[in-house]
This record gives structure tokens, C-alpha cells and sequence, in this order.
């Protein structure tokens, strides 16, 4: 009796192990209809003629949604380099029929101000050369693109590095992904003239922040870089960054034994607060049930304090605890 039943075990573990497909993501970089190449001459949608000398950026692989509906998250950031091919190993799942992915160019609040030095080296959000962090405030470049533009040929410098969790935008393309071999790989086309669609660089524009040219170039990765091999567009949808839940944090910095009251300018329902330390370790998580929340029993530490709800980050904000 007992051997049928290890029998059955294995047979069963067997069928599972089988259903799980590799899934994995592909980007063909593209200038326009073109394979793309580091300083190549194109022009944008302005009639502008530029080139390419530098394009990083960082994505995050939001989740997919498959069979029928379902919605398994991922939560993957990639730093990509237009130079360089891209083809990933997402996860294995049980998946039948892929239907969307959800990205985000950039790096989602929660991750965007912890500290570069404790991740390792071949980690994407880690120290890079050229750099591709801000600083502890501003936190990660999300793209960082330079190149030269002008009217009839590329002549003058261009740089624009684009960052901030109000640009942290998600979007959604619909595709049934490429069958190869057993693994389901989503294939994305990513056309990095659609990043300076309306963008004048013909006398060359330096604009590193968040705001005007910034933000624009970043709305542009959101609804014009990427479609899928099928030819689908992005679904570009603002962040909810944009609409952030409005909280203090007092008395911050904060001592350790000293309870932290947590106010809300409005009641939020279904949600919770989530405290992550610099390592990116969750070490408190608190359902938010009125408009003020009291948190003890934290060590000494700099953490990163969030509102989260399903699944989505509404608000961050830096905390201190000292001895």
C-alpha cells in the first residue's frame, strides 16, 4: 500500500514538473524600422536628424496576465542597454495561453530609494559606470539617453535623464507571446525614436530631472516605444504615483522605542502599510483600519515607509530611527 502510494506521489510530482513552462522576455531594439545602432543618423517625428550615443534604461516587469484572466505578478527590473540583446528568464509557471504583460520603465518607489552598495555587484539596481543613480532622494536614472540632434545632421549634444516615482508608469500590451521549444518567451518590439516623438533636440537640450522634457520622454516609453511582435500597442496607464496618498510620519527622524504615528490626510481602505529596510527586506507589515496608524518596535535603521494596495504602491516616504 504504501509503495502504490509513493508511486502516485511521484507520478503526480511528475505531471507538475512538466507543466511548468519557462517564461522569458525578448526586446528587438529598434530606430524606427531599423535594427538599432549607436550613433546612426534618423530623424523623429519632429523632422529632427539625430543620433544615439548612449541609451540605458531600467524596466520592471510588472506581471501577465494568462488563461483566462489570471494576473501573476513578477516583479523583475532589468537594466537594459539598447546595445545589447535582450533575453531574459522570467520564471517558470504553469501557463497555457499568455495573454498581456504589464512593464514599467524605471524603478517602482519602493525599490527607488534604498541604497545602491548593498545589492551585488552583477545586481541591475547595484552601483553602474556610467552611473545610473541620482542619489537617495531622487533615486535611480530610469532612462538615461544622450546622443547629438540638429536640422539636417546630427551636431549639437543632447542629454536628457529622466527619473522621479511621479514618472513611474505601467503599461499594458496585449500579446500571445512566441512558443519555442516548450518555453513561452514575450517578444517585444521597442522603437527608441517613439522616445523623442514631439521632443525638439536640434539645438541640443541638457534636462535631468522629472519634470517637462523629462516627463515627456518617459510618457513616451509609457505609450509609443513598445508594441509586441503581433503588432498590439501599449496601453499606457499613469501610475498611481500621480495620485499619491498623502501621509506624515512623526516624529521622524524617530527613536528606537519611540512609537511612530502615521496620519492620513483620508481614510484608505483595503490597504496597508509596509516597511522595507535598506536591503530591501520587509520587516513590518500593518493594515491601515483609520486615518492614523502607530508603529513600534523597530530597530535602528534607515527604511523606507509605503502604502500599498493590491499590489500597487500609492506613496513612499523615507523613515529614520536612531538610538
Amino acid at each position: 500500500m504504501k509503495k502504490n502510494i509513493l508511486l502516485v506521489a511521484l507520478l503526480l510530482s511528475g505531471i507538475v514538473a512538466v507543466a511548468q513552462t519557462k517564461l522569458s522576455l525578448k526586446i528587438n531594439h529598434k530606430l524606427g524600422s531599423s535594427a538599432f545602432a549607436y550613433n546612426a543618423a534618423h530623424t523623429n517625428n519632429l523632422g529632427n536628424s539625430l543620433d544615439i550615443n548612449r541609451l540605458q534604461y531600467y524596466l520592471t516587469v510588472v506581471s501577465i496576465t494568462h488563461d483566462g484572466g489570471t494576473v501573476r505578478n513578477i516583479d523583475k527590473v532589468l537594466l537594459v542597454d539598447a546595445n545589447t540583446t535582450v533575453l531574459d528568464s522570467l520564471t517558470s509557471m504553469n501557463i497555457t495561453t499568455l495573454e498581456s504583460v504589464t512593464i514599467a520603465v524605471g524603478v517602482k518607489p519602493s525599490l527607488n530609494h534604498l541604497d545602491p552598495s548593498t545589492y551585488s555587484s552583477s545586481h541591475p539596481l547595484a552601483p553602474k559606470s556610467p552611473s545610473m543613480h541620482w542619489g537617495w532622494t531622487p533615486g535611480y536614472r530610469f532612462v538615461a539617453l544622450e546622443g547629438k540632434g540638429g536640422i539636417s545632421s546630427p551636431s549639437q549634444v543632447y542629454e536628457i535623464h529622466s527619473l522621479g516615482d511621479v514618472s513611474y508608469f505601467n503599461t499594458t500590451i496585449t500579446t500571445a507571446g512566441v512558443t519555442n521549444s516548450g518555453e513561452k518567451i514575450i517578444e517585444l518590439n521597442a522603437d527608441y525614436l517613439e522616445a523623442l516623438r514631439d521632443i525638439d533636440v536640434t539645438s541640443g537640450i541638457l534636462e535631468h530631472g522629472e519634470t517637462s522634457t523629462n516627463k515627456k520622454m518617459l510618457s513616451n516609453f509609457r505609450d509609443f516605444v513598445f508594441t509586441s511582435v503581433e503588432g498590439n500597442p501599449s496601453v499606457g496607464m499613469e501610475h498611481i504615483a500621480e495620485k499619491q496618498s498623502q501621509f506624515n510620519i512623526s516624529p521622524n527622524p524617530t527613536k528606537v522605542n519611540q512609537p511612530i504615528t502615521i496620519d492620513f490626510e483620508e481614510e484608505i481602505k483595503n490597504a496597508s502599510i509596509i516597511i522595507v529596510d535598506i536591503k530591501g527586506r520587509i520587516v513590518l507589515q500593518q493594515k491601515i483600519t483609520s486615518k492614523r496608524t502607530v508603529l513600534t518596535n523597530l530597530d535602528q535603521g534607515t527604511y523606507i515607509c509605503s502604502v500599498k494596495k493590491e499590489e500597487i504602491i500609492l506613496g513612499s516616504k523615507k523613515l529614520i530611527v536612531t538610538k
